[in-house]
């Protein structure tokens, strides 16, 4: 990151907007088996399980999922000042996903051509977590994926090849959960636009 991008991204910090999302009556879901309990939950009674895995869930306002979710959603979102952004990347995203062999999707080869093996999933881990946590922190995300257990987004990451002096971007995922934490769910999920 050069001078101008921490500027940018100093004041992005000052000047965004957040929101967080609300289903009264219930407590955030703040692991994945708790996601997965609501999950169970809404297939046993009348409450939506994506408006009580979002409880609690922090977005920058103008890049929120919609609402309402669904027909008599009772949703809502309050404005937050800010939030204390925190990214976690279990180490096993590397080591028991990337950098295992697949026959469908290959990432380990790709990690390995950028120079990287499983020796350097603990450099990764933390390189995932630096840069989630900032981009997050700025509203700088794409959102992904919304179902039964929650919203995904999407978070540039850049890494340098270890092998050449050069660097490449690509997109990586994570699990929205209440605030202001995200979780790595998938370390490469393809190339940037």
């Amino acid at each position: 990151m050069n001078l101008r991008q921490a500027n940018e991204y100093i004041r992005r910090l000052f000047d965004t907007n957040w929101v967080k999302w609300v289903h009264e009556g219930t407590k955030p879901a703040d692991t994945s088996a708790e996601k997965s309990a609501n999950v169970l939950i809404g297939t046993l009674s009348k409450h939506c399980a994506m408006c009580l895995n979002l409880n609690g869930c922090c977005f920058v306002v103008n890049n929120c999922p919609p609402k309402p979710l669904h027909p008599n959603c009772h949703c809502y979102t309050i404005n937050i000042p800010s939030i204390t952004a925190k990214a976690e990347c279990p180490i096993e995203k590397f080591t028991k996903y990337v950098f295992v062999p697949s026959l469908i999707d290959d990432k380990k080869q790709l990690f390995e051509l950028w120079g990287y093996d499983i020796i350097d999933s603990q450099y990764l881990q933390q390189e995932f977590i630096k840069q989630a946590k900032l981009a997050y922190s700025v509203g700088d995300y794409e959102l992904g994926l919304l179902n039964d257990f929650g919203q995904r987004i999407k978070i540039e990451i850049t890494l340098k090849k270890k092998n050449k002096n050069e660097y490449v971007t690509f997109m990586s995922g994570w699990m929205v959960y209440p605030d202001g934490k995200i979780i790595l769910t998938t370390p490469y999920g393809g190339k940037s636009k």
